[in-house]
């Protein structure tokens, strides 16, 4: 099978829609020899900020040494993205290889696209020989592919609103979907505070016989820096000291990312491994050198100042517009899409607050809120904005709006971030000739 007839079908999965069961990730595993089982792992799911923290892990297991796993999800630009080690994204070769393996299987069973990708992660990460996997779940975590594996240590990050169709409509019923990665006298790391949702982790912890740490319990932290580039704090966790501690992702919500992938990782000395202090400090410095992770407040171009951002939800949007606070005095210019099943409303009232110039685009993706529905949401919220049906116009006219003493920031969606990223790197951030 040619890579691109590999992408080519896997993309195609899509037709088949989300199960939310885990009947055919496990008969993917039978048929491939139960991948799964050979893994030390560590599971993270989380309404945000699991992709960061999942990053933050791998690499200081990477700083230390280990040859470390990382699977998240979406993808920005190529779903080779999701599934790395050390940094190094898995070949279009060795996709293609995966998939021509798992090929009959898939069509047997009518798996879809992601338990396929996570079918191919399983299998890839046990033949290469990973020391340690780090999983970030699709969607919830009771019934998401990753959850057949029996973890180190299982890790949330935080519960908001999203997805409500599917996991429920209140943080409670979200959260007990999440809870369902904990397992049975595993350590879980839980980075939540309100009660109520407090209550469903312990009930949790407690059927599981697992003990439980909430971050916010068990780690300190004060802030002593924070911009777009990174983050800096001095920081406690289990009584252990780790000042003047410098994290690669910029905005202050990276803190309590890197606190949760601080008290996992002490966690992890339940397997055996012993934290080096010196690994941390290097590893989270160098979160993005070890695992590629973008689009989390990246500064893509200085000249005009282009801000990518991957979030997707009104928490996640709330976290970036609290992180624009260093960027005052200068005017702000959004480029914002969305897809049909976000809160598109909520974000977008969110950020008018910061920006004077404001510019909405449909996205290829058949999901992407499209013109008239943009041109309605304008209407509702009574906001001025001119509307584009595809992202390459809106982002030369972003651009152009930009220039001077002004900042673009690019928001809303991975698919936003997927579709304007090849643009900016392609013409080397010539946009008059995008």
């Amino acid at each position: 099978m040619k890579p691109e007839e590999a992408i080519s079908f896997l993309f195609s999965l899509e037709t088949f829609g989300m199960k939310m069961d885990l009947e055919n990730i496990r008969s993917l595993m039978e048929y491939s020899g139960n991948p799964h089982l050979g893994l030390k792992a560590v599971h993270v799911a989380g309404t945000n900020g699991k992709g960061s923290t999942c990053a933050a892990i791998a690499s200081v297991l990477t700083s230390m040494g280990y040859r470390t796993g990382l699977y998240t999800s979406p993808h920005i630009v190529s779903l080779n993205e999701r599934i790395k080690i050390d940094g190094r994204q898995i070949s279009e070769a060795e996709v293609a290889d995966l998939t021509e393996f798992f090929k009959p299987k898939i069509i047997d069973i009518r798996a879809t696209y992601f338990e396929s990708l996570t079918a191919i992660m399983f299998k890839y990460f046990l033949d290469k020989q990973v020391d340690y996997a780090i999983l970030e779940t699709g969607l919830g975590g009771r019934l998401d592919a990753t959850n057949i594996i029996d973890p180190i240590v299982s890790v949330v990050t935080g519960i908001g609103l999203d997805h409500t169709e599917i996991l429920g409509n209140t943080v409670e019923q979200i959260a007990f979907e999440k809870a369902g990665i904990i397992k049975r006298g595993r350590p879980a790391v839980v980075n939540v505070n309100q009660e109520s949702v407090r209550n469903v982790f312990k009930r949790s912890a407690s059927d599981n016989a697992s003990s439980i740490y909430f971050v916010e319990d068990v780690c300190r932290c004060l802030v002593t820096g924070s911009d777009v580039a990174s983050s800096s704090f001095d920081g406690e966790v289990f009584g252990i000291g780790y000042p003047n501690l410098k994290f690669g992702l910029g905005g202050r919500h990276q803190i309590k990312n890197a606190a949760t992938a601080l008290a996992a990782l002490h966690l992890m000395g339940n397997s055996g491994i012993r934290v080096e202090k010196k690994a941390i400090y290097e590893g989270f410095e160098g979160i993005r050198k070890n695992t590629g992770i973008r689009g989390r407040l990246e500064v893509i171009s200085q000249d005009p100042l282009v801000i990518l951002d991957v979030g997707h939800n009104p928490d996640g949007i709330q976290a970036v517009f609290e992180s624009l606070s260093e960027f005052e005095g200068k005017a702000g210019v959004l480029l914002f899409a969305a897809m049909r099943d976000k809160d598109a409303k909520t974000m977008l009232n969110i950020l008018r607050e910061r920006f004077t110039t404001i510019i909405l685009t449909q996205l290829q993706v058949g999901r992407s809120l499209n013109v008239a529905e943009l041109n309605k949401l304008a209407d509702d919220i009574k906001l001025k904005a001119p509307v584009f049906d595809n992202s390459t116009d809106a982002l030369r006219v972003a651009l152009n709006q930009a220039s001077g003493d002004s900042f673009l920031l690019i928001s809303g969606s991975h698919y936003l971030a997927g579709e304007t990223l090849p643009l900016m790197e392609k013409t080397v951030l010539d946009f008059e000739s995008l």
